[in-house]
This record gives structure tokens, C-alpha cells and sequence, in this order.
């Protein structure tokens, strides 16, 4: 009777490990290929279904995707308090919501990524002067007078919804689409047919106005 119960128990004890390391699988959200250069880890079906979205607005407006490792995070410890958080290939967002300000956040900082390989010193220097700046991103300047924060705002305002204000100065649409034209050699997106991305529970059709 003793070494029934102790085989059970054992049982028991190899049955809960299982289980609990096929639960910590799944909680794991191993890391998904959007594209060759494109990876994401941690991301609930909904965060994949934005970063599709977001990649896909490159490609529609003729701008490589950036090659880029995508980490999401259920709290902000991965993006050093803020709601996202590019550096050196890597871009992590901080936040289990997929709305309007995480669209926004994932085009700024895969933006972010872009300007890192596509704009050379040159271009950069142009950029500060077009925009009366003072640097394209000296830890010095406040934040939105920093050309390189600036370039990002400016083109997820561009390839994105257009429903969220550019969180810099100089911000109609008419000096942006020059800042953007500046950047990327290309002119700014034409009225398009609605594009969807799933947001949670909700489906939000997308079309550049």
C-alpha cells in the first residue's frame, strides 16, 4: 500500500511537471517571422496582427522594412518607462493594449530602425536645417527638437492612420509631407482603399487620408 501511494505520487509529480512545462510553452509565445528580417517575440495574436500591419505599410509606400527584432512586454521594464523603445536593430513595446497609441508606437519605433540604415550624415544634416533643428539627436535637445525623433514622428504620422497629432512642432500636414519627402526620396501616400488590423476584439478599417 506504501509503495502504491509513493508510485502515485511520483506519477502525480512527472504528470504536473508535464503539464506545467507545456503550460510554460504556450506562455512563452516563442518568436514568429513576419518577414526574412522581421522577427517578433512575446506578442499575443492581435500584436502580430499590428506588426503585419505595420510592415505592410512600408511595402505599400515603397520603403524597405527595416531588418528588425521585435520583443513585446507586459509591463514597461523592457522599454525603459516608456510605451516604446527602439536601439541598434532591436524595437520593444511595453504594453498588452492594440489601439490607436500602439499603432502609432510601433511605426515610430520601426521608424526609428529605418532612418538607422537608410539616411546618411548628409541627409541627416539637410533634415536639421529643413526643420530649423538643432541637432539630429543630442541628448541635450528636448526631445520633440531632436531630428531624429522628429523623422520618426514624421513617418508613422505618414504611413499610419493620421488620427493621432504629431507630437512635435511644426506639425500641419503640409510641412510634414515636405519632411517626409526629404527623408525617404519618395512623396507622400495617396488616398488609398481601407486597410484592416485587428485590434483586440474590434476589426478598425485603415486608409490614408
Amino acid at each position: 500500500m506504501h509503495t502504491v501511494t509513493r508510485l502515485g505520487a511520483v506519477t502525480l509529480l512527472v504528470a504536473t511537471g508535464f503539464a506545467g512545462s507545456l503550460l510554460g510553452f504556450e506562455g512563452a509565445r516563442p518568436a514568429v517571422a513576419i518577414r526574412s528580417n522581421v522577427e517578433v517575440s512575446g506578442a499575443t495574436p492581435e500584436q502580430l496582427e499590428l506588426v503585419r500591419w505595420a510592415v505592410e505599410w512600408f511595402e505599400a509606400e515603397g520603403l524597405e522594412p527595416p531588418a528588425v527584432e521585435i520583443a513585446f512586454h507586459d509591463d514597461g521594464s523592457g522599454c525603459g518607462g516608456h510605451l516604446g523603445f527602439a536601439r541598434v536593430g532591436r524595437v520593444s513595446v511595453c504594453t498588452t493594449l492594440v489601439n490607436a497609441m500602439t499603432r502609432r508606437t510601433i511605426l515610430h519605433e520601426l521608424s526609428h530602425v529605418w532612418l538607422d540604415s537608410n539616411t546618411t550624415q548628409s541627409l541627416r544634416d539637410r533634415f536639421v536645417s529643413f526643420r530649423a533643428l538643432r541637432s539630429w539627436n543630442a541628448a541635450s535637445d528636448p526631445w520633440e527638437l531632436r531630428g531624429y525623433e522628429q523623422g520618426a514622428e514624421i513617418m508613422s504620422w505618414v504611413l499610419g492612420e493620421r488620427i493621432l497629432t504629431a507630437q512635435i512642432p511644426g506639425n500641419d500636414s503640409g510641412s510634414i509631407e515636405e519632411a517626409y519627402e526629404l527623408l525617404t526620396g519618395i512623396s507622400t501616400p495617396q488616398p488609398q482603399a481601407p486597410r484592416s488590423c485587428a485590434a483586440g476584439n474590434e476589426l478598425v478599417l485603415l486608409a490614408l487620408p
